[in-house]
């Protein structure tokens, strides 16, 4: 049970808190700070800065076209702002600053680089080093600013040497010239002309390759020879084709002619003759001319004429001659070689002629394909190859004609050029100043505001790094546990009235915050370390429920054997009291409570006090309620027969470091109240008593927070 407590808001009055805790820590930083501020306000030295003016022309060709020669394209790019950018950009380089140290020598112009580093324990930097301190020293001290709107740049150079200050400004314009002039000098003809004529050798060198793959290959104009190659292939392929078409008919006849041959016969039947018929057989002739020369000789002349008797006698004779009988018949039969064998054996002739003819015009025809195809592929071999040189001439032709264009363009614009270093004027050359500047107040002001600085941020670290407490919001804040009451230093034995005003105000809360509609009888005092003072809170609240509201209060000291506590008490009472107190504590000394123990383990003796209604035990520390060995059940019973006895009852238990003891009664009191003293109990230890406590079942009323020191002067404080 925790009394409920919102964390307040962080107040100006505690940062003055922490400021005033941290006092020591915040004043030592500020202090150094400031004392850095004034050593170097006192080294400073006046410096003064010299100036010049320099005016940049910007004209057509330093802003416009940058291509002369009009080869180019020409762009409109630079406005004259960027222009003059551009040339702060030069002041400003490392090599214009060089230049201007190795006119000026960088030891004359900074004489710290040469001395001995850490106080002569080192020797000085190497020349080079030296260099590059200068360079650094050099650019803090120079300012190149362009003044508003304008083409004008005004050059700043701080020393405390005014004459040097402007020799160094007038030595940084110098080296600037010459800078911008060494840029704009600088010849591009003679390299693209070397660049142009290595192209052109490696482009004669393509050449000289290409005719030589044309002489090796046998081309004059490679795609027409690749199309006669491929058409002189594509033709012997057709005639190879017929040509085998022709041998496969030609073969075929062959053994057609062949198979008829074979069924031919050798000889065939010309004719047959039957004829009676003999040689020089002429009666038929004779009987005819004579049978005409009758008839002749009938029409001219008598029959009785002699010679036409003559004639008939003759043809009586023949006819007689040819009625005879003996004559022999003939008969002919004659077979003549077969017709057929002839034709087919010189047909067959032509053909196997024919066929050997065929097979060697295949075999030139394959001769030819062969050497065709052999042609095609080294034509598609020198048509890549010389493809290849093609492509690189290509390239190569494309870069050198660029490289003719842009060293025509760069003599031209190398030309123009010359012109353009009148542009940039000094208008103003820098003088010795009369009047120079000092930072010794910076460095003051710096050191003032650096120490409030510094100072605040030493006191966030410190207070960020502080594990002890010295506000009730910080207990709070980091524990989760409301501080119900605190106490400074200064109270002793609480008998100030702050300090009963705020005992009054813890009784109250602890009565009027009860359990189960009961208010609080049993309570318990939980401390982490000795001396936290949570015995005198334990006395000064016993008090003030006895004085106070007329409580029957017993104090329970579980630390020692109560006699402290009872001669604190003692002392602490008036006198009047005293007289009253002694009476009753003489009537009642030795008073003795009718505890039962069942086990026989001892009773807890209480002695009174001098405040009436007040006792403190006497030995609890050997009672069986300071034992942890007695059994949690007999303990509350011991626990419930004082409740009955006492209306209150303030139990002081050992730290909890040192004993389990507060542990233990945690869950058989009503409440238990932290104890904690301001900036002396640690932050984690205070948890782990609020852990363990809330770990054995125990409920925490709240934190008392005793000691605390009011770090604010009264002064300040009551304004607050």
């Amino acid at each position: 049970m925790l009394f409920s407590s919102g964390v307040s808001a962080f107040t100006p009055r505690d940062l003055l808190i922490l400021a005033f805790y941290h006092k020591r820590i915040i004043l030592v930083v500020a202090l150094l700070a400031i004392i850095a501020g004034l050593t170097a306000a006192t080294y400073a030295r006046t410096r003064y800065a010299a100036e010049s003016l320099v005016m940049m022309m910007i004209d057509r060709s330093h802003a416009g076209i940058s291509d002369v020669a009009g080869t180019l394209p020409s762009f409109l790019s630079i406005d004259g702002l960027k222009s003059v950018d551009s040339e702060i950009r030069i002041l400003e380089s490392r090599r214009v600053i060089e230049d201007t140290l190795s006119a000026l020598d960088p030891v004359t112009l900074f004489p710290e680089i040469a001395r001995p580093r850490l106080f002569g324990l080192l020797p000085a930097d190497s020349p080079q080093d030296q260099l590059e301190k200068a360079i650094d020293k050099f650019k803090r001290r120079l300012q190149v600013e362009q003044q508003s709107s304008s083409n004008i740049v005004r050059l700043s150079f701080s020393h405390e040497n005014p004459d040097l200050a402007a020799d160094t400004v007038n030595a940084l314009a110098d080296a600037y010239l010459k800078r911008r002039r060494a840029i704009f000098d600088i010849p591009r003809s003679p390299f693209l002309a070397s660049e142009l004529a290595r192209h052109s050798d490696q482009l004669k060198s393509i050449e000289g390759q290409i005719q030589a793959l044309k002489s090796e290959y046998d081309i004059v104009d490679l795609g027409q020879e690749s199309l006669l190659a491929a058409n002189q292939v594509d033709s012997i392929v057709q005639r190879r084709r017929q040509t085998q078409e022709r041998q496969a008919a030609l073969q075929a006849e062959v053994a057609a002619a062949k198979k008829r041959l074979a069924a031919l016969p050798e000889r065939v039947f010309d004719f047959k003759e039957q004829s009676n018929l003999t040689q020089n057989d002429d009666d038929r002739n004779v009987l005819l001319r004579l049978e005409l020369e009758r008839d002749r000789m009938a029409s001219q002349f008598l029959p009785d004429y002699p010679p036409l008797q003559e004639i008939e006698r003759k043809i009586r004779t023949v006819r007689q001659s040819m009625k005879g009988g003996d004559k022999p018949v003939f008969n002919t039969t004659r077979e003549v070689r077969n017709p057929s064998i002839p034709f087919l054996n010189n047909h067959l002739l032509t053909l196997e002629i024919e066929q050997d003819a065929v097979a060697r015009q295949l075999d030139e025809l394959n001769r030819q394909h062969t050497v065709a195809v052999e042609k095609v592929g080294r034509l598609r071999k020198a048509e890549s190859e010389l493809r290849d040189l093609e492509r690189t001439r290509g390239v190569m032709e494309d870069i050198y004609r660029d490289y003719a264009q842009r060293t025509e363009a760069a003599r031209a614009e190398e030309e123009a050029a010359k012109v353009r270093f009148s542009n940039v004027r000094v208008v103003q050359p820098a003088v010795a100043p009369a009047t120079g500047t000092s930072m010794a107040p910076s460095f003051i002001i710096a050191g003032l505001v650096g120490g409030i600085l510094l100072g605040g941020a030493a006191g966030v670290l410190a207070t960020w790094l502080r594990q002890v407490y010295i506000l009730p919001h910080e207990i709070e804040r980091d524990l989760g546990v409301p501080a119900i009451a605190s106490f400074s230093d200064t109270d002793g034995e609480l008998v100030s009235p702050g300090a009963q005003q705020e005992l009054i105000h813890l009784a109250a809360q602890l009565r009027d915050h009860g359990v189960d509609d009961q208010p609080m009888a049993l309570i318990q005092f939980v401390t982490a370390n000795d001396g936290d003072g949570d015995a005198i809170v334990a006395r000064g609240l016993a008090l003030e429920f006895a004085k106070g509201r007329g409580l029957r209060t017993l104090v329970i000291d579980l630390c020692g054997d109560g006699t402290g506590q009872l001669a604190a008490i003692n002392a602490g009472a008036d006198d009047k009291t005293d007289d009253r107190a002694d009476g009753e504590a003489d009537g009642g000394a030795g008073e003795r409570l009718p505890t039962i123990d069942p086990q026989g383990t001892g009773d807890l003796e209480t002695l009174p006090s001098a405040v009436p209604l007040l006792w403190v035990s006497r030995q609890a520390t050997g009672s069986a309620l300071g034992s942890l060995r007695t059994p949690i059940a007999q303990s509350r019973q011991i626990l419930e027969r004082l409740n009955q006895r006492f209306d209150i009852i303030l139990i002081l238990s050992p730290p909890i470091g040192n004993s389990h003891l507060a542990r233990r009664l945690s869950p058989m009191v009503d409440a238990n109240i932290l104890v904690a003293r301001a900036e002396h109990t640690r932050a984690p230890v205070a948890a782990r008593m609020r852990d363990s406590i809330l770990a054995s079942g125990g409920d925490i009323v709240g934190l008392v927070l005793t000691g605390r020191h009011f770090h604010i002067p009264q002064v300040i404080y009551r304004w607050l």
